[in-house]
């Protein structure tokens, strides 16, 4: 359970393991293992930073005897992964000892033997980190609606056919909605910003998407126009 190598880290979900106690660790991994986790062993907090600046890992376990999260927590690795605090059997602990422990960083606190529990609580802090790590597919605003899966665009339910840059450019302010953003801005997030067009390219582009989503092109109820600035999506 040393450092893991590049190789060691594809044959497992990365998985830290902070404790000083190698009975515990050896119990730990002996779990872990055949469940499909890499553990990476370090026995002090600087150990532990010290690994995450050459591995990915998608959650800490920490021997709730050694108080190292708040120094994990400042770190960017460590700031919105889950960590647990593993309560070794026969040490006794109060609630509010508990609730401490989750003030100041962890997500849970476990009995470490409560084998078949804590499993299934990180497959589910794990499940769960993934789905908020996971991309938007789908943006909503009001009755506009784009399904990036579909490739589609709604408005009150009815289907809207886009060019591929007006796709891109609406794809853009509805991922900013109330958001103010500058033609430049909008420019080079759409056509990238070593591609040279003029500002009134873009206008053009817009006109176009208001002709194909407004009700009333020239009084626009999404596309708005923010005068010497550039464009934003109402959100209101």
């Amino acid at each position: 359970m040393q450092q893991a190598t590049e190789s060691q880290r594809h044959h497992g979900i990365p998985v830290l393991l902070v404790t000083k106690d190698e009975d515990f660790a050896t119990s730990v991994h002996q779990l872990l293992r055949p469940n499909g986790y890499h553990v990476s062993l370090a026995p002090t907090a600087e150990a532990a930073l010290s690994l995450a600046s050459g591995a990915s890992f998608k959650l800490a376990l920490i021997d709730r005897r050694h108080n190292v999260v708040g120094a994990l927590r400042q770190n960017h690795a460590f700031r919105h992964i889950p960590i647990i605090a593993l309560q070794p059997l026969g040490e006794p602990w109060t609630e509010e000892e508990t609730v401490e422990d989750l003030a100041a960083g962890f997500d849970i606190v476990i009995e470490s033997h409560r084998h078949r529990e804590w499993l299934a609580i990180i497959k589910a802090l794990l499940r769960r980190q993934e789905l908020q790590a996971a991309p938007l597919r789908e943006f909503r605003v009001n009755g506009l609606c784009m399904n990036l899966d579909r490739h589609e665009v709604t408005v009150e339910g009815q289907s809207i056919q886009l060019t591929p840059k007006e796709f891109q450019i609406l794809r853009v302010l509805l991922q900013h909605p109330g958001r103010v953003l500058t033609r430049q801005s909008l420019l080079n997030l759409v056509w990238g910003e070593d591609y040279a067009l003029e500002e009134h390219a873009l206008d053009v582009h817009i006109h176009a998407l208001r002709h194909k989503l407004e009700d009333k092109p020239s009084a626009p109820q999404w596309i708005l126009t923010v005068r010497g600035v550039g464009y934003k999506l109402s959100a209101d």
